[in-house]
């Protein structure tokens, strides 16, 4: 019994020591993503790089340590971590590429792949309303497009939450930003089409 207990001792052991390292890890990647995410939004691309570097490093290191013991590659530690790095990608590939990367590109799992986007959205109101407040209206249109087919991929994945956790939910979420961004476009692009019916009675009042 004595043996029995010592390795039942040494397994726990082990265990808490690959959850600290998870943890550090985890942490290491979403706050790299975070910051990746703010230099984005800055256009500071110097950083943007360096973050997403560090956050790849992190996740990387992230599943080598864990490799050894599968089940913790499910724990809510590493999807964090997976969705807060894809995330960040997600918002880079858009505002570079101008389209959204795919799991395959990513080499993310589906749930955390599909939770990113969920969470991309947010972003990308975010660069609506920048885009609004420097009035390039016609570039704020195509992120709220990209917007709507975010909520219109996340709406084709009706599941049980046994099946895909929070989605739902998610999905009401990403309905609320999207319905809210379109009527702050509408109302910027009403403002716009005045001021140029504006500028265009001016004109003529001095021909």
């Amino acid at each position: 019994m004595k043996k029995s207990l010592e390795r039942i001792r040494r397994y726990f052991d082990r265990q808490e020591k690959l959850r600290e390292k998870a943890l550090d890890l985890s942490r290491r990647v979403i706050r790299a993503s975070a910051r990746a995410i703010a230099a984005m939004h800055r256009g500071d691309q110097v950083v943007t790089k360096n973050m997403l570097e560090d956050a790849k490093a992190g996740l990387s290191g992230l599943e080598k340590t864990l490799e050894q013991d599968p089940v913790w590659m499910h724990s809510g530690t590493v999807l964090a971590a997976q969705q807060e790095y894809c995330e960040a990608k997600l918002f880079e590939g858009f505002i570079r590429q101008g389209r959204l990367l795919t799991p395959d590109e990513l080499k993310i799992p589906y749930q955390p792949y599909l939770s990113a986007l969920t969470d991309a959205v947010g972003e990308l109101r975010r660069r609506v309303l920048d885009l609004i407040r420097a009035n390039k209206i016609a570039e704020a249109e195509r992120v709220l497009k990209a917007m709507e087919d975010i909520h219109e991929i996340l709406m084709s994945f009706d599941y049980a939450d046994a099946i895909l956790p929070g989605m739902k939910r998610k999905q009401d979420v990403v309905r609320g930003v999207l319905e809210k961004t379109r009527g702050d476009l509408t109302m910027a692009l009403r403002q716009q089409r005045l001021e140029q019916a504006l500028e265009r009675l001016k004109r003529r009042r001095f021909e």
